[in-house]
């Protein structure tokens, strides 16, 4: 019976991390020197009980600004470590194209993501590359539209299904909004939509039960 929980819970865990997706960490690079620290909340939108609700996934990061063009960034998933499985994602944000006169940018997102369970310390290593483009309004507010590319590098699936899907592409829309030394965010994407959503162990809500729409708020604090 212990074995048979392990395995549905590491089950949902790997499956979560699919869907777990975070907003883009770094639209936009920040100025060279300059901190932040920030957090998102939110994920994919599930019928519970017949009421959609996204299933609250957290996670925190760090970046700092390299150059005024390339900024690194680090994660920890603070609801996948709750549930026994550490997940990070670490990468860069580089600012590939702007024009200030449209006030307009184009920005890409190379970053690993890793996890690993407390239960068998089975791990999974995932390439991702995010590109977006934005609009800035004013100095303090953009939005930006995108697509979020991950990339799975093992064969084998958990408890050893065959994998038949290796590039899952996930669009994206978004709002920033800088007050002082705060960001405040709100993310929409479409999680995963050539991966079918049933049966799992969550009633996923997407588009001919294909992925699942995303829902997630950020709160970024400068500190330097």
């Amino acid at each position: 019976m212990k074995k048979i929980y392990l395995k549905v819970l590491t089950l949902f865990c790997f499956w979560s991390v699919l869907f777990s997706c975070a907003t883009t960490r770094l639209v936009k690079p920040l100025e060279k020197g300059q901190q932040v620290v920030g957090g998102n909340f939110g994920g994919p939108l599930i019928s519970f009980g017949g009421v959609p609700m996204t299933i609250p996934y957290t996670s925190a990061f760090y970046a700092k600004g390299l150059n005024n063009k390339t900024s690194g960034f680090g994660s920890v998933h603070l609801t996948s470590l709750a549930f026994g499985v550490f997940q990070t994602d670490i990468g860069i944000c580089r600012e590939l194209y702007y024009t200030p006169k449209y006030k307009m940018g184009i920005s890409i997102n190379p970053a690993v993501n890793f996890a690993i369970d407390r239960w068998e310390w089975k791990a999974r290593l995932w390439p991702q590359v995010d590109m977006n483009i934005y609009k800035n309004f004013g100095d303090n507010k953009f939005f930006y539209a995108g697509l979020s590319n991950w990339f799975e590098t093992n064969p084998n699936r958990p408890h050893g299904e065959t994998q038949v899907k290796y590039w899952f592409a996930s669009p994206q829309v978004g709002f920033m909004y800088t007050k002082n030394k705060w960001t405040y965010g709100l993310e929409t994407k479409w999680v995963a939509p050539g991966v079918p959503n049933q049966p799992n162990v969550a009633d996923y809500i997407g588009p001919n039960h294909m992925g699942a729409i995303g829902i997630y708020f950020q709160l970024n604090r400068r500190l330097r």
